[in-house]
């Protein structure tokens, strides 16, 4: 590893407990979203779960939209909509970059 990788959001860094420290939350919660195909954490050499920050960010929206009263599943559907809303307006952006240099 050197130091960019530390720079790299889907590099698997974070064990189970420390990514439920930063999270505040406990580990069978993060265990539950590997189960439901929330986040898929790498293993190590061990089969330890190795979580990244992107994962981390995505146990953290899950955490705060069931804070919400949402369940599981609309949990989901919603992350899946707001990747794809975000996916959405930077095709857009793009779109207007090309637009504005023709």
């Amino acid at each position: 590893m050197n130091l960019r990788d530390l720079d790299d959001e889907h590099r698997p860094m974070f064990t189970t407990g420390q990514a439920a420290d930063i999270l505040g939350v406990e580990q069978p919660f993060l265990r539950s979203l590997d189960t439901a195909g929330v986040v898929s954490p790498d293993r190590s050499d061990g089969g330890h779960r190795r979580y990244s920050r992107h994962q981390l960010g995505r146990a953290e929206r899950m955490r705060t939209l069931f804070d919400e009263g949402h369940n599981l599943n609309a949990a989901q559907r919603i992350l899946a909509l707001e990747l794809e809303l975000d996916q959405a307006r930077h095709e857009v952006a793009e779109l207007r970059q090309r637009l504005a240099n023709e």
